[in-house]
């Protein structure tokens, strides 16, 4: 039978000061935040901001089947019933987190954010979750993986919609997962997207220069980040019990400082660098991966990656901090699942087609990844030996700037 429920119970069991004592008893079998994607029974949520007002577009909603509409503006003349919130943007990932019933509750949560990395550190720590016989499943920019299922998400740049999410993680629970990896953007924390997933382990790739057309500037961006780590407080209790470790960037001094005081809970850090908990020594490139040492105080392990890159080796600490010390996973099984992955579309891609040189596609937007794509490839080309003589081959690049969004980055790019 489809998932439906009142919306006086969905109402009354949001946090304050969104929580609707009194809400009409409707039952409710679904919820859209766009008026031409209304089913018939579904509560539809007018939202503001963006392009266009959701409030002008309630009896489109009706017209196709809502039953109740939530808004956060006084409305007359409605012909259902019409709940009015302070934020209904805030709002709609609590409703949707009631309506399915609370997923994140059921599930481990492992939240990954950060400029750069973010889809393939979710991707490696899904794998180390895979090889560890952990019924896991993965929501990222790309793709949402629930069992055998795989979703496409979207724009490929930005978390999905709360909704959503919420119903994702609900389809996990009902597929029999008890972990998930969750790729999170800072529009996802900035538009509360993600409130309610009661995040149990908080990972941070790096925090560079990207969307300040969207915060106004580095430290708001920061800010909405950081929101991950503050999220680790509020999450409820869980019967399988709840971590609570956030793992940090020890080599991004733009970040470390700041979230290394902001985080209240359990907290490591991982880098190249002396004194980070978790370490990578000896450190070889080659054109088939990376290969080196992870050390900690209480174990060293050999790590092979098919992937690429100096930032590849921080994305793969961050990982096998978070498998090892936030959900026990065996570090000769961590880097089982890290040595398994193949790589990801678009994530410093080879194409092959019989040329004569290497080509590489990377999703590179902005100026740090640009930054990292061009020393991986500088890394790829062999030096020439002093009694062969000739020149180090070339690295060419050609790159553009998506339009509509953060223009400070393109020349800086």
């Amino acid at each position: 039978m489809p998932h439906q429920k009142s919306l006086k119970h969905i109402l009354a069991e949001l946090p304050h000061p969104f929580r609707v004592p009194d809400a009409p008893d409707v039952v409710v079998k679904g919820i859209s935040i766009d008026s031409r994607a209304v089913q018939p029974g579904q509560l539809f949520v007018a939202m503001t901001g963006g392009t266009a007002d959701g409030h002008n577009y309630i009896q489109k909603a009706i017209d196709n089947g809502a039953v109740a509409v939530v808004g956060e503006k006084d409305m007359a003349g409605i012909s259902v019933p019409y709940i009015r919130l302070e934020n209904t943007r805030q709002a709609l990932t609590w409703m949707a987190g009631a309506f399915h019933d609370w997923p994140g509750r059921k599930l481990t949560v492992i939240g990954v954010t950060g400029t750069d990395g973010k889809t393939t550190t979710t991707n490696l720590l899904y794998q180390i979750l895979l090889a560890a016989d952990i019924k896991a499943g993965m929501i990222s920019t790309v793709n949402a993986v629930i069992g055998g299922e795989v979703l496409d998400t979207g724009f490929h740049v930005t978390t999905p919609d709360a909704h959503d999410v919420q119903r994702y993680l609900a389809k996990m629970v009902e597929a029999g997962l008890t972990h998930v990896v969750l790729e999170t953007t800072s529009h996802g924390w900035a538009q509360h997207r993600v409130d309610a997933c009661e995040f149990d382990i908080g990972v941070v790739t790096n925090i560079t220069h990207e969307h300040m057309n969207e915060h106004g500037n580095y430290e708001n961006y920061r800010a909405a980040k950081a929101r991950l780590f503050s999220s680790l407080e509020w999450t409820l209790p869980k019967p399988q019990g709840s971590p609570r470790l956030g793992v940090i960037n020890r080599d991004d001094p733009k970040s470390f400082d700041f979230l290394n005081d902001f985080i209240k809970v359990n907290k490591l850090n991982y880098g190249l660098s002396e004194g980070a908990d978790m370490r990578a020594i000896d450190i070889s490139y080659s054109q088939s991966g990376i290969h080196f040492t992870a050390r900690s105080r209480d174990f060293e392990v050999d790590v092979k990656s098919k992937l690429v890159g100096a930032y590849n080796v921080s994305n793969c600490l961050a990982a096998l901090t978070a498998a090892v010390y936030g959900l026990g996973v065996k570090p000769e099984v961590a880097v089982q699942g890290i040595a398994s992955l193949d790589g990801i579309p678009g994530r410093m891609e080879r194409i092959d087609v019989g040329q004569n040189f290497t080509a590489i596609v990377d999703f590179a937007h902005t100026p740090n990844a640009l930054k990292s794509a061009l020393e991986a490839a500088r890394d790829l080309t062999p030096t020439p030996s002093p009694e062969g003589g000739g020149e180090r081959a070339r690295v060419i690049c050609v790159f553009g700037s998506a339009g509509l969004r953060d223009k400070e980055k393109r020349r800086m790019m």
